[in-house]
């Protein structure tokens, strides 16, 4: 079983073994997400992981589908962490991974980041993952040696990519029968994707005599926000604990995208960065609808996703995934999970280069 530290005379330090890797994120909010997938490539590489993030994430059921003997998840506050880190010369730890390195700088001035860290320490021991890289990049500052979840689409710039898409043991679902469930991750606003587009395509899905799907949204919102002849089309769950969260995804059929390739504010999930949506896409072998722009940089293709071509083509996307057999949807996740497999496989083969490269060892 998972070892939980949490009692209230518990050491204010991480669980240190023989052969640990210390997995950090020091985002308070978001990112955690990741911590699962970061660990699983750790454990792989044989080390023994030590977790170090807010308690509230923990408690939230992060690591609930977990069940490895060499995984420790620390109660340690956000402070104590920093403690740690400032006054420890990591000489009895293999390395740290930080997963969010733009909480330790400004994403940057990456010189900042080692203020987190003992003058001390061994920064031969220290690797970092960047969420957005356009304003270093933009600004010069770049460095191809930090770990991005995606391959960068952005000024032919370099990074080590690792994606982390494994959540511990899910239930990988057939197809709805009755009922195809599309969900939708993340707070109902414009900013991270049309949210007319999924309004409007449900309005014209009734409009065309479809009953049989509803729309589940994972994330701030609420239905009376929406026009009362969607209501029972739509079910707005709210902010969710991740065991929770895993639960709906696993009830669902296929995870919406709602991007416009015209929308500056979509451009990144194309180019600087990614979505956490992607993440529980390959995780839970869940289809997605996207449009066809932002397709093959995220391993989509007509085999494994429904794709649109523009806003115009959305509700003939819905319509095809709702039309889906069952033996079809199957074939589509067995070609979606061909394309995960290959993603760890080479992620893991990344993270064991950049670690074995950084201690100076063979590869």
């Amino acid at each position: 079983m998972i070892k939980y530290i949490k009692s209230l005379f518990a050491p204010k330090i991480p669980v240190i073994k023989n052969n640990t890797f210390l997995l950090w994120e020091p985002c308070s909010k978001s990112h955690s997400e990741v911590l699962p997938g970061y660990a699983k490539y750790l454990l792989d590489l044989g080390y023994h992981v030590s977790v170090l993030c807010v308690p509230e994430r923990i408690k939230e059921g992060l690591f609930s589908r977990f069940n490895n003997r060499n995984l420790s998840i620390n109660y340690l506050s956000k402070k104590q962490i920093r403690q740690y880190f400032l006054n420890n010369d990591l000489a009895d730890i293999k390395g740290v991974l930080v997963t969010t390195v733009g909480k330790l700088c400004d994403s940057v001035h990456y010189e900042d980041i080692y203020k987190s860290f003992s003058n001390d320490a061994d920064r031969s021991k220290l690797f970092f993952v960047e969420h957005e890289v356009s304003n270093s990049i933009n600004a010069g500052t770049w460095r191809e040696d930090f770990i991005t979840l995606r391959k960068i689409n952005y000024k032919n710039a370099g990074s080590v990519v690792v994606n982390p898409h494994y959540f511990g043991d899910v239930r990988i679902t057939p197809k709805n029968k009755d009922i195809t469930n599309f969900v939708t991750i993340g707070a109902i606003r414009n900013k991270r994707k049309d949210n007319n587009m999924i309004v409007d395509s449900a309005y014209a899905l009734i409009k065309k005599g479809f009953k049989n799907f509803k729309i589940t949204v994972i994330g701030k919102g609420h239905i009376k926000d929406l026009p009362k002849e969607l209501h029972p089309y739509f079910d707005i769950k709210g902010r969710l604990s991740f065991d929770k969260m895993y639960k709906e995804i696993e009830n669902a059929d296929f995870v919406l995208t709602a991007y416009d390739e015209n929308n500056p504010s979509h451009i990144r999930y194309n180019t600087s960065g990614t979505s956490g949506s992607f993440q529980l896409v390959y995780g839970f072998l869940k289809p997605c609808i996207i449009t066809e722009a932002f397709a093959k940089i995220n391993g989509f293709n007509n085999e494994n996703a429904i794709l649109y071509k523009n806003k115009d083509n959305y509700t003939d996307a819905f319509e095809r995934a709702i039309n889906l057999s069952t033996i079809e949807y199957a074939s589509m996740q067995q070609n979606l999970k061909i394309y995960v497999d290959t993603l760890y496989n080479e992620s893991l083969l990344n993270l064991k280069n950049l670690i074995n490269k950084t201690a100076g060892e063979e590869q």
